[in-house]
């Protein structure tokens, strides 16, 4: 596949490449254009994307001989297995930016949860002791029924957040990961990284992207509860990625 590489003059990054084909529903749109010329809806989105760090590629797609179209990728990317982020179309192409080194900083720093269910297994550590594989529910970080359950990570130190990983519960009940918040947290003043309506599927992982300012010590993540309804949070691994 070409690997062409595209710099706009006012962005700091180039976008490339990635796969000819249209985006599948595994993620959530940040930005979409419509134009009559190819240029000027590639302008719009990229000049859109000069604003907003979440934008990691834009889809370019031929809606008709004069009309085009553009999707910025993206608020958060649902990742499985079994599913793929594209496919086919000759009519589109997907342009992505290229990456920016980031590191996982969560591994093994302390961990907080609202409450265990299994008080003998499934504590808050489970969910950044670097294990990625959870074949039972023993091994998640799994609250009891709460209102707004939520599980704490203190990264030990403050750091602009690019984006969160989330490997869900891998063996049942992975739906129950759903209008999931992530939070910066900094001296007790809470920045919103991003938000997932869900639902979650068993054994996916979704990348959450951070909005600007997420910058901060402490990683929340939260199940907002609906008024008068409780929740059960679980998670096999959360990552926290940061520029290196």
């Amino acid at each position: 596949m070409p690997n062409c590489c595209c710099n706009f003059h006012f962005y700091h990054r180039q976008f490339c490449l990635k796969a000819y084909g249209s985006l599948t529903d595994n993620f959530k749109v940040l930005f979409s254009a419509e134009a009559t010329t190819y240029s000027s809806v590639l302008n719009k989105c990229a000049n859109f994307c000069r604003g907003d760090r979440r934008c990691i590629g834009m889809e370019l797609c031929t809606i008709r001989e004069d009309l085009y179209r553009c999707r910025v990728c993206c608020e958060w990317l649902r990742l499985t297995e079994k599913t793929s982020l594209f496919k086919d179309s000759k009519e589109c192409k997907y342009m992505e930016m290229n990456e920016e080194r980031t590191s996982n900083v969560a591994v093994n720093k302390p961990a907080t949860i609202i409450s265990v269910f299994k008080p003998d297994y499934q504590f808050a550590s489970n969910a950044v002791d670097n294990v990625t594989v959870c074949p039972n529910g023993l091994s998640n970080a799994h609250t009891r029924f709460e209102f707004n359950p939520w599980v704490e990570i203190d990264l030990q130190n403050t750091f602009d957040v690019l984006k969160v990983l989330i490997f869900n519960r891998q063996d049942q009940s992975g739906n129950r990961l759903h209008d999931l918040s992530i939070n910066i947290v900094e001296n007790g003043t809470e920045h919103l990284c991003g938000f997932f309506e869900g639902p979650g599927v068993t054994g996916g992982r979704l990348l959450l992207f951070c909005t600007s300012g997420s910058r901060g010590r402490y990683v929340k993540l939260m199940i907002q509860s609906r008024p008068g309804e409780k929740d059960f949070l679980h998670v096999c691994e959360i990552q926290v990625f940061v520029a290196q």
